[in-house]
């Protein structure tokens, strides 16, 4: 802290010492900090503010791509399906219900006997005869 007289003998001016970073009085600190901490506040608010508007507008944007998404697959829904594409979809989902219902219905001995047929029928001519020949061996 600086004495109150200069090596010229005269007191200082208040101007010097508020120029040297010293405050003219005690209350003046405070107020500094206070000030300082008024700023640091209104910019954190201003930031706020901003992220808040960001995030609106990222809001926004994923509202729009979601409808784009489901305004697309509307569409290729009705190209593949036609006029009324979820009606088709239910009908092949209680067609899908019905069949499952009739195939628990069938005694197991009946599929495992229509299972092996089609395994008899699958095996090639050059299998056959890799088999008699591994018989003979």
């Amino acid at each position: 802290m600086q004495s109150s007289i200069n090596r010229d003998g005269r007191l200082p001016e208040p101007d010097e010492l508020i120029a040297e970073g010293e405050p003219p009085f005690a209350d003046a600190a405070v107020e500094t900090a206070r000030e300082k901490a008024d700023q640091d506040l209104n910019a954190l608010q201003q930031e706020l503010r901003l992220l808040k508007a960001h995030i609106g507008a990222l809001r926004e944007d994923a509202e729009a791509a979601l409808k784009a998404k489901a305004t697309s697959v509307d569409a290729s829904a009705h190209v593949q399906l036609g006029d009324y594409p979820w009606l088709k979809l239910a009908a092949a989902i209680c067609a899908t219900f019905i069949a499952a219902r009739l195939v628990r219905r069938l005694p197991f001995g009946v599929m495992l006997a229509g299972f092996a047929g089609h395994l008899t029928d699958a095996r090639t001519p050059g299998m056959r005869s890799r088999m008699s020949a591994l018989r003979s061996v």
